[in-house]
């Protein structure tokens, strides 16, 4: 079932992938450069100067933003010392074949971030149709000395980090190795499609998604996280999950609560989690309503689902359909 996704991720990345690890990759590995192409709306980069060229005309909002900009990242691994930020609408972040985003050591960022980074997102905030494919984002959360930024202890070591941000697409990408979280979507953001990429090694959770609507997540993996490969939270409205391998998470496969309209389809949860799904509520009683998983595979975990809620205030409408549970210990 998810076998085609995570094979055409591996070949993304090969042979790059097996240089990931931190330990064993050069951070003085070579960029070869090539001329910048300027044009109305496509900027090439292929070395540390000339992305920093591109951060200048993504990084900040301008009244003149109309016109979209293509940037296209030619194969090579990039140091930064602080985020790639996009905080304008109409940009596509396109990496060709073997191109790695690296956090540097101590910066307490994330790698990528989306959207604004005060504190506080308000709709004159937000920016739209974003698009980031053929990346690899890894945040050295071993070389990172805190989860939180110093100066804005709220902005967090993610790996890509979207706050306020309308028709967001996601393809192709591997968001690993990173202090918090891999992936994570927050501050009213909306029509977000997340496709054949994955999510792994993070501290916390492959995927985090909280305060948003409309989320589709399709033939992604989430795998060896620290904590959950999936975290719900935070009045989460109409999410999808298609043909998704969340697979070997320490903690839990996927953890929810104050979220409306979950449907997981043709998802497998794989391996010794506590609990493949832990549905909850928060001090406030805001549970987990109107959840279905269909089609579904719950294999080798220590537990199948959980639902911590006991009243129908609390948590309604969970169902599951047409699934398979094998090998759960509990």
């Amino acid at each position: 079932m998810w076998l085609p996704a995570l094979t055409s991720i591996l070949l993304m990345v090969s042979p790059f992938y097996k240089y990931l690890s931190i330990s064993s990759f050069a951070v003085s590995a070579h960029v070869v450069a090539q001329n910048v192409v300027w044009g109305e709306e496509v900027v090439r980069v292929s070395n540390m100067e000339e992305l920093a060229t591109a951060q200048e005309l993504v990084g900040e909002r301008k009244k003149e933003e109309t016109e979209p900009i293509i940037v296209k990242i030619a194969p090579g691994f990039y140091e930064l010392e602080e985020s790639f930020r996009i905080n304008r609408s109409n940009v596509s972040i396109v990496g060709e074949p073997e191109v790695m985003f690296l956090l540097a050591a101590g910066v307490n960022q994330p790698v990528v971030a989306v959207g604004t980074q005060k504190e506080w997102v308000y709709s004159s905030d937000i920016i739209e149709k974003i698009r980031i494919s053929g990346i690899i984002v890894d945040g050295s959360k071993d070389y990172q000395d805190s989860e939180f930024n110093r100066e804005k202890p709220w902005i967090r070591n993610n790996g890509i980090d979207a706050r306020g941000v309308r028709n967001l697409e996601i393809d192709s990408v591997v968001a690993r190795n990173n202090r918090s979280g891999g992936l994570v979507i927050s501050w009213k953001s909306s029509n977000v499609v997340v496709t054949n990429s994955l999510f792994e090694q993070n501290f916390f959770d492959g995927v985090a998604y909280y305060d948003s609507i409309g989320i589709s997540t399709t033939d992604s993996v989430m795998g060896n996280n620290q904590f959950a490969g999936i975290s719900l939270d935070i009045d989460l409205v109409n999410l999808t999950f298609t043909r998704c391998l969340i697979e070997s998470n320490c903690d839990v496969g996927l953890f929810a609560r104050n979220t409306k309209g979950l449907l997981f389809l043709d998802c497998t949860f794989l391996g010794w989690a506590d609990w493949a799904v832990f549905l909850a509520h928060d001090l406030k009683n805001l549970g987990v309503h109107e959840a279905k998983f269909e089609a579904c595979q719950f294999e080798e975990n220590q537990g199948g689902v959980f639902m911590a809620s006991v009243d129908e205030a609390q948590s309604s409408g969970t169902r599951v359909l047409n699934s398979t549970f094998v090998g759960n210990e509990g």
